[in-house]
C-alpha cells in the first residue's frame, strides 16, 4: 500500500470517528457512481437521500444508518436496496479492515526490522568497542618484565621476561640474545611479542660480586719492608683486573705478629676486605748447610771438600763458607772430621762437622789379620772360637770386603764368619776350604786336621755348636736337610 493510500484511509477513519456526514455521502456517491458508470444504466436515474451516521464513541465500530430506503436498479435488473447497500458497506468495511491489518502488519514488520537493525548495529558497535578495548589493553598492558643478570651469567630465556607464565605460549622472543655481550655491564633492549603485538623489555647486566682474593701470611725481618703484593697470592674477578691496597699502616719497629687489612676491588667498584698476618722478627738464625754427608775415600786420595756443599741463610740467601780439613790424613786408614763454618750478614754463625773415612787396602787387611792371628794359638778350635765370640751374627754379608767388614765392625752373617775364620787359618798356615750348601743359604769351613778333612763352623748358632769338629755324616745332621755338592769338595769320613 502506498503512502497516498495510507493517508486516504487515515482520512476516512478520521471522518467516521468524528461523525462527519461528508464521509458517508462520499461513500454513497462512490456507490452511485459505480452504478451510473455502467453504460447499460445510463437512463436509469434515481435520487438518494441519506442522513448522517452517528458516532457515539470514537473507539467503537463504525455504523452506517440509512433511514430512508433507496431503490436503484442495477444493470443486472436487480434493485439496490438498503440491505444491499449495507452489504456493500460491510464489504467496504472489510476491505478497509484488511487494509488496516496489512498496514499494522507492515508497521509491526517495520518495527521488528528496525529493532533487529538497532540490535545488529548495537552488536557491531559493541564488537568494535571490544576490539578497540582489547587493542588498547594489548598496547597499554605490560606483559613483559625487565630481567637483571649478574655479570657472566648467560642463563636467560623467554620465560624469564614473561610476567604471567600462563601466557607463555602466546609470547615470542624476537631479539637474538646470542648477540648480547654477557661479559660486560650494560642495559640491552629486548624485543618480544604477545599475540603478535610487539613490546620491549630490558636485559640489565650488573656486576655486584666482589673479587675473590687469596692472601698469605708474611714473615720479615725488622730491617725489611713489605708491599701489598707480598701478601696477595691470587685474585680473580670475571670483570678482569683486580686492584689491591693495604689499609693497615705497619709499624716496623715492633717485633711480633700484626694483623694487616687489605682491600681489593674490581673495575666496577665491587670491593672486599681480607685480613692476613705479618710477623716482624729479628735475624737470629744462622745459615744452614747442605751436602755435608759422610765421605769415604781411598788411601792417598785427593778430596774436594766443597763439591755438593752449600750454605743458605733464611734472610741473606746463599752465603760463603769455609772449612778446616787439617786433621785429615788420607795416607792412613781411619775416620776424620772436617769443620765447615758460615756467617750471615747479621753475624749469625753456623759450624758443622763432616766425617771423612779413609778406606783400607789389602795391606791394611792383611796387617789386621796378622795382628789378630799372632795373638792366638794355632789350634783350629781357638781360631774358630775367636770368630764366634768376637763377631756377632747379623744378616749383612760385608759387601765388597766381608773380611775387613767383619774384623772392623765385629758383625756379619755366616759368610762373614767363614771368611774371617779362613783368613786366620791361612795366617797360621793351616790348609782349609770355604764350603756351602747348594742353595748358598749357609757357609762354613773344611779344615785338614792331622791329614784328615773335617767340617768346622764358626757361626755363633746353637745348631752349629753341637759338634765342634764334624765328619760329613755329622755335618749333614745339623743342616736341616740341606746338602752340599759332594763332588766339589773332599770327603770328610
Amino acid at each position: 500500500m502506498s503512502s497516498k493510500q495510507t493517508n486516504n484511509n487515515s482520512k476516512k477513519k478520521n471522518t467516521v470517528k468524528k461523525g462527519s456526514n461528508n464521509a458517508n455521502v462520499k461513500k454513497n456517491n462512490n456507490i452511485v457512481k459505480k452504478v451510473n458508470n455502467n453504460p447499460k444504466n445510463t437512463n436509469n436515474k434515481t435520487t438518494t437521500t441519506k442522513k448522517p451516521v452517528k458516532n457515539n464513541q470514537s473507539n467503537k465500530p463504525k455504523k452506517v444508518v440509512v433511514e430512508e430506503p433507496i431503490t436503484i436498479k442495477k444493470a443486472d435488473n436487480r434493485f439496490i436496496t438498503p440491505e444491499s447497500i449495507k452489504e456493500e458497506i460491510k464489504e467496504i468495511q472489510k476491505e478497509i479492515k484488511k487494509e488496516d491489518i496489512k498496514e499494522e502488519k507492515i508497521v509491526k514488520t517495520n518495527k521488528k526490522i528496525s529493532i533487529i537493525l538497532i540490535i545488529l548495529l548495537s552488536l557491531i558497535i559493541l564488537l568494535i568497542a571490544v576490539a578497540i578495548s582489547f587493542l588498547i589493553y594489548l598496547n597499554n598492558t605490560k606483559h613483559f618484565k625487565d630481567v637483571t643478570l649478574e655479570l657472566g651469567n648467560r642463563n636467560v630465556t623467554l620465560k624469564d621476561f614473561v610476567k604471567d607464565q600462563k601466557k607463555l605460549e602466546d609470547c615470542e622472543l624476537i631479539t637474538d640474545l646470542s648477540r648480547v655481550d654477557f661479559s660486560k655491564v650494560g642495559t640491552y633492549n629486548v624485543q618480544l611479542s604477545y599475540l603478535g603485538v610487539i613490546d620491549n623489555a630490558k636485559l640489565i647486566i650488573k656486576d655486584t660480586t666482589a673479587p675473590e682474593v687469596t692472601l698469605e701470611d708474611k714473615t720479615i725481618y725488622n730491617d725489611e719492608k713489605v708491599e701489598v703484593n707480598d701478601f696477595v697470592k691470587e685474585t680473580y674477578d670475571i670483570s678482569g683486573d683486580v686492584t689491591c691496597e693495604m689499609i693497615t699502616e705497619i709499624d716496623y719497629t715492633k717485633e711480633g705478629e700484626a694483623e694487616v687489612e687489605i682491600k681489593c676491588h674490581d673495575v666496577n667498584g665491587n670491593e672486599k676486605i681480607e685480613k692476613t698476618t705479618l710477623t716482624i722478627q729479628k735475624d737470629k738464625e744462622g745459615p744452614v748447610f747442605k751436602g755435608l754427608t759422610n765421605l769415604t775415600v781411598k788411601k792417598n786420595a785427593k778430596i774436594n771438600y766443597t763439591t755438593g756443599v752449600s750454605a743458605t741463610d733464611a734472610k741473606d740467601g746463599k752465603v760463603e763458607f769455609t772449612y778446616d780439613a787439617s786433621s785429615v790424613n788420607t795416607s792412613k786408614t781411619g775416620s776424620y772430621y772436617v769443620t765447615y763454618t758460615a756467617t750471615d750478614k747479621s753475624g749469625n754463625k753456623t759450624t758443622k762437622k763432616r766425617k771423612i773415612t779413609v778406606d783400607h787396602d789389602d795391606e791394611d787387611t792383611k796387617a789386621m789379620v796378622q795382628k789378630i792371628a799372632a795373638s792366638l794359638s794355632s789350634d783350629p778350635e781357638a781360631l774358630r772360637d775367636y770368630c764366634r765370640n768376637n763377631i756377632r751374627y747379623d744378616h749383612n754379608n760385608g759387601g765388597d770386603d766381608p773380611l775387613y767388614y767383619g774384623l772392623t765392625n765385629k758383625k756379619g752373617n755366616c759368610y762373614v764368619h767363614a771368611q774371617c775364620f779362613k783368613a786366620l787359618l791361612d795366617a797360621k798356615g793351616i790348609e782349609n776350604q770355604l764350603i756351602w750348601v747348594t742353595n748358598k743359604t749357609h757357609y762354613w769351613n773344611l779344615v785338614k786336621i792331622n791329614g784328615v778333612w773335617r767340617h768346622m763352623d764358626s757361626t755363633p748358632d746353637r745348631n752349629h755348636r753341637k759338634i765342634s769338629i764334624m765328619t760329613d755324616e755329622q755335618r749333614l745332621s745339623t743342616l736341616s736337610g740341606r746338602k752340599w755338592d759332594f763332588s766339589a769338595w773332599p770327603a770328610a769320613n
